[in-house]
């Protein structure tokens, strides 16, 4: 089911939120964002637990800005569970059903095999593992047929290894139903694996909206290019001075030509804000004879991780740290001088 949030925004004692989205039918959206940032403030106006100030939130063609959160047709699963104690896991799934008798039962147990808890029905909530529990909410809210479905950190609560079971669990069933589902965390990796869109956001406001893809390579300010991922971030010093084949400006490790098309991304901060030259830690390399084109630089060694198939290394710069991840080649010791580069195609001013 199509959402659309018309500049909604909220004020909730020095908290204020602001938010226009527009999100396709079928797809699992993901609010993404530090603490803090209104992900979940914003899940609950959809929810109809909070009522916005302005603003207003479709569902389809019907308008549920103030509608009772009971009407809305939306399945909700918590980091808690929140199953009932003294019920059966085939009763908790049941609650709340419009269908009745055989006819419930038989939808319970299609569900409880989609989450791959055939033969749990007979249990309470306390027999259960966490993952277990938390498959049970899911199954119960996705009992009552809704519309939209909202996870808000569902997995939070438990261990990684089961979190990486369980969301991609949670993403496959999504594809299954073809639902809408609106799913709220913390966790870049997490929003990443399973995300057809994900929705960043900022200290109340939506930094950038994009596939998971087009976030990490594309990112549009310095605080996208900073959360997804690991990034290395060159401050600009004064202006982008434009020339017939790009573009040059200063920076701390010195003067930087770019090739046109100048790989400018920034929307948001163009005027008066502060400009970075951006790229990967896996763009970047060891280099002792970078060529003319590339942007390269000489520092200290200040730290090192191996990781299997690559090895990510600190370099002190004057810009601060040059992160790399490249193949494990060389030995290299911390306080070891280590020459870098990248090429300009792999750089973007945000």
């Amino acid at each position: 089911m199509h959402l659309k949030i018309h500049n909604v925004s909220i004020t909730l004692d020095d908290f204020h939120l602001e938010a226009d989205l527009d999100l396709p039918s079928g797809e699992l959206i993901t609010l993404l964002g530090p603490s803090g940032c209104g992900k979940t403030t914003l899940l609950r106006i959809i929810a109809g637990l909070y009522y916005p100030d302005e603003g207003t939130v479709y569902l389809g063609e019907r308008d549920i800005t103030r509608l009772d959160s009971r009407f809305r047709k939306i399945g909700m699963v918590f980091q808690d569970f929140a199953l009932f104690p003294h019920m059966t896991v085939l009763k908790n799934i049941c609650y709340g059903m419009s269908e009745k008798g055989d006819e419930a039962k038989k939808k319970a147990f299609e569900l409880l095999e989609m989450v791959h808890l055939s033969g749990f029905e007979k249990r309470k909530p306390d027999e259960l593992s966490g993952g277990e529990q938390q498959r049970v909410a899911l199954a119960r809210a996705l009992a009552s047929s809704p519309e939209l479905l909202l996870l808000d950190e569902p997995l939070s609560a438990l261990d990684a290894k089961l979190r990486r079971t369980l969301r991609r669990q949670i993403r496959e069933i999504q594809q299954k139903t073809k639902i809408t589902a609106i799913y709220v965390t913390h966790d870049q990796e997490e929003a990443m694996a399973i995300s057809d869109r994900i929705v960043l956001m900022d200290r109340g406001s939506i930094s950038q909206t994009g596939k998971p893809e087009t976030l990490y390579s594309r990112p549009e300010n310095s605080f996208a290019g900073g959360f997804i991922g690991t990034a290395n971030m060159i401050r600009i010093k004064g202006q982008i001075f434009s020339r017939e084949m790009g573009c040059s400006f200063e920076t701390k490790i010195g003067t930087i030509t770019l090739p046109a098309p100048i790989p400018c991304t920034n929307k948001k901060n163009s005027k008066g804000g502060k400009r970075y030259l951006y790229f990967r830690p896996e763009d970047c390399m060891i280099s002792s004879h970078p060529d003319k084109r590339s942007i390269s630089g000489t520092g200290e060694l200040l730290y090192k991780e191996f990781g299997g198939d690559f090895q990510y290394l600190e370099v002190k710069s004057e810009d601060g740290i040059i992160r790399l991840k490249c193949k494990p080649e060389g030995e290299f010791h911390t306080g070891d001088m280590i020459s870098w580069s990248v090429q300009p195609e792999n750089c973007l001013i945000i």
